[in-house]
């Protein structure tokens, strides 16, 4: 897309992709609208936020959905503005990956650093660990109910 392009894509729909010749690394940026605590929708591109994860469909904690929670403390946090998100790869369903951020915050700090979401070391590099660490300790967001152990089923996050 040339940059005047993507300057009218910008102004017309706040949506722009841009690749480098080097490494092929993709830039998306736009309104997002939150489909779950690890996953936005932007302009109907999928983006699958790298490194975390939240409980998924279903996931309760007694009377507590935790899915709908994560997902509202995302959809809350991101509110309207501008979500910019560079963007790595697709993942098996067909999601771009990317590592976003909203007003210089990026989202998997927030979600891990609010207790909503865990570090997934195997795709991180254990970039949220010390995140994750303080919200045990703080007892924020699922850390803070009886059953946060069993809200990721069998997953391995070492």
């Amino acid at each position: 897309m040339s940059l005047r392009a993507c300057l009218i894509a910008v102004a017309s729909l706040g949506l722009c992709f841009s690749a480098s010749a080097e490494d092929d690394a993709k830039s998306l940026k736009g309104v997002a609208s939150v489909i779950d605590g690890d996953t936005i929708d932007i302009h109907g591109e999928r983006v699958r936020l790298n490194g975390f994860d939240t409980p998924e469909e279903g996931a309760r904690c007694g009377l507590v959905n935790v899915y709908q929670s994560a997902a509202l403390a995302l959809s809350d946090f991101i509110g309207t503005q501008t979500v910019d998100c560079a963007l790595t790869g697709k993942d098996r369903r067909d999601r771009h990956i990317g590592t976003c951020s909203v007003g210089g915050v990026e989202l998997g700090e927030h979600m891990v650093s609010a207790g909503w979401g865990r570090d997934w070391p195997r795709y991180s590099k254990r970039a949220y660990a010390d995140e994750e660490k303080t919200a045990r300790a703080a007892k924020a967001g699922l850390w803070g109910l009886d059953c946060p152990a069993d809200l990721w089923g069998t997953r391995n996050y070492d």
